[in-house]
């Protein structure tokens, strides 16, 4: 019994450990047919947030968007006159998984939560 509390209190402490800033920071490349979108992760000391910038194909200017950190994701929500998007981007098989869903405003101005099943994926390979 009591090395059932011990495994359960370890795996607990385990869950709570942040997830590594290192996984995300860096150059990502999603392939495509005719161009390849290019999108930069950085972490900047004692900041709370990641700077996301998509640089896309390099024809328009970057875009430049903060992320939250939530668990092992990285969250960017949608803003009035700046990103009508959803998006989460996550680690998996050294991969990054980037997620985007069109935001849906009220009348107030306000966007309505996220649908977890209407997320589109791609997924970006990291460049070096």
């Amino acid at each position: 019994m009591l090395s059932f509390f011990l495994v359960l209190s370890i795996s607990s402490k385990a869950q709570k450990k942040p997830f590594p800033k290192s996984a995300f920071a860096g150059k990502w490349e999603y392939e495509q047919t005719h161009h390849n979108l290019l999108i930069v992760i950085e972490f900047e000391k004692g900041k709370d947030y990641a700077t996301v910038t998509d640089i896309g194909t390099g024809e328009a200017p970057p875009f430049k968007l903060k992320a939250q950190m939530q668990g092992d994701k990285l969250v960017i929500y949608p803003q009035t006159h700046q990103n009508d998007f959803y998006f989460q981007l996550y680690i998996k098989d050294k991969t990054l998984i980037f997620q985007s869903q069109i935001a849906i405003w009220d009348r107030n101005g306000n966007p309505r939560p996220a649908d977890k099943n209407r997320f589109l994926n791609r997924v970006y390979h990291r460049v070096k």
